[in-house]
This record gives structure tokens, C-alpha cells and sequence, in this order.
């Protein structure tokens, strides 16, 4: 299977590789990364192994570029080839801090698949499966499965606090920094002029420990504190992760 996982920016992107790394065993090949798909030219993205599947995590550039994000992997079906392969699942994962309302980004896709020709006989939901048809450029019946994910990122159900209470709970040193992060971040801005949102609040106190702990933007001291972390525990406070296990 060929899969590709859209998700928002650089933190969701580098957390999710980590993700499926340790909760599903899908591997990072450095020598395989040729022909990566990617939604704009300076956006990351990265192709994940396990066995003979193939799963790509993209990053957007946040919520906004989402539907172009689909739109370009829609894309890469219609004109799929031996050497660029059609994705067999497409998912997209946001958080609800970032959009008005479900209906309205459902109504978004709903646009994007009715401008490429996309049938479904069911309706898209948050956290469901839904199988998907649309023709090639060579007019070929083409069959993809697609999944939205609004997570609804609570405090203690975003993966950044997760992370940091793992590290608060095996080191106690850190625990103290990032306690101290963490009211820091709570009353540096008491307009909410920056942090508006309670997402970003959320992702200033991940980035306030690391540039603490990595100041010198050691990057691979924050790769070692990534994969320490029992990523797979994550799935019983994101039920819905539970549903990626099917790429695999």
C-alpha cells in the first residue's frame, strides 16, 4: 500500500514520524526518500517503510493549506504512474483549535472532491474510513480510502504534552523546567495577542522546555528525547490514532 498522512506544520510532522515509528514499527530509510511527494516546494515531508507498504507524512504549512494539500495528493492520483504510484489512503489530521467548525472543513473537502470528480457513497466523518472512487487522466477507475482526523486536542490529549509529561515523570530535573515553562507561558502573554488559541498555548510550552534543553539547536539530543518517548501508550488517550493501524 502507498499512504499519505497530511498534517498541518513542522511540530505535527516531526512528532507523527515518531508516532508511527514506535506505536505501528514503520522505519526511516534516508536512501529512500527519491521522489517524495510534497504539498509546496519549501514544505517537509518524509516517506516512512514498513515492510512493503509506504506511508508519507507531509506537512501543509498549517490548517489553511490543507485543502491544497488534498488537492495535490488527488492530484498525484489522476496522473499516477509506475514511477509516482497512486495513494491507496489519504488522511488528514487537524485539531479543532484551529478550524470553526467540523461541518465547515468537511464542507471544504466535500468542494475539493467535487471539483476532481471523487464519488463516495458515504459521508465524510471525523475518525472514519471512507471508501473513495475517481478516474485516471488514461480514464481508469481508481479506488482510495480516505480518513479525517479532528483530534480534539485537549491539554492532555495533544501530543506535545504528552511528550513532556513522559519526560517530566522519568526525570525530575526536567520536570522542574518544564513546570517553570509552563507557568512562563501562561502569563508571559496575558492579552492572548499572540496566544490566542489554546493550541498554541499548548505549542509554546513544547518549544519554550526544548529551546531550554536544546538551546544550541542540538538536533540530535531532540531526536534521542523523540525516541525515548513510549509513543505507542499515546493511543489510549487518541482512540482515533487506533485507526492508522490499517497503513500497516
Amino acid at each position: 500500500m502507498n499512504s499519505v498522512l497530511l498534517c498541518e506544520g513542522s511540530t505535527d510532522y516531526v512528532l507523527l514520524q515518531y508516532f508511527m515509528r514506535k506505536a505501528y514499527h514503520w522505519e526511516d530509510d534516508r536512501s529512500r526518500q527519491e521522489g517524495v511527494f510534497r504539498i509546496e516546494n519549501d514544505q517537509e515531508s518524509r516517506k516512512l517503510f514498513c515492510k512493503e507498504h509506504i506511508l508519507t507524512v507531509a506537512s501543509a504549512g498549517g490548517c489553511s493549506k490543507l485543502k491544497k494539500g488534498l488537492e495535490q495528493a488527488l492530484n498525484r492520483n489522476r496522473f499516477a504512474s509506475d514511477m509516482r504510484p497512486a495513494f491507496d489512503h489519504i488522511i488528514m489530521i487537524t485539531d479543532r483549535d484551529e478550524i470553526s467548525t467540523e461541518a465547515e472543513f468537511v464542507g471544504k473537502i466535500q468542494e475539493v472532491f467535487l471539483k476532481w470528480s471523487v464519488c463516495h457513497l458515504e459521508d465524510i466523518h471525523n475518525n472514519k474510513w471512507v471508501k473513495c472512487e475517481m478516474k485516471s487522466d488514461r480514464g481508469e477507475r481508481l479506488v482510495f480510502w480516505f480518513l479525517l482526523m479532528v483530534v480534539p486536542f485537549e491539554e492532555n490529549g495533544a501530543m506535545e504534552t504528552f511528550l513532556l509529561n513522559a519526560i517530566a515523570k522519568e526525570n525530575k530535573y526536567d520536570k522542574s523546567i518544564i513546570e517553570a515553562c509552563y507557568k512562563f507561558v501562561e502569563r508571559v502573554d496575558p492579552e492572548r495577542r499572540y496566544l490566542s488559541a489554546r493550541r498554541l498555548v499548548t505549542k509554546a510550552k513544547f518549544d519554550t522546555y526544548f529551546s531550554v534543553r536544546t538551546a544550541a539547536g542540538q538536533f540530535r539530543e531532540r531526536q534521542n528525547i523523540l525516541k525515548g518517548i513510549e509513543w505507542e501508550e499515546y493511543t489510549v488517550l487518541q482512540e482515533a490514532f487506533q485507526l492508522l493501524a490499517v497503513l500497516s
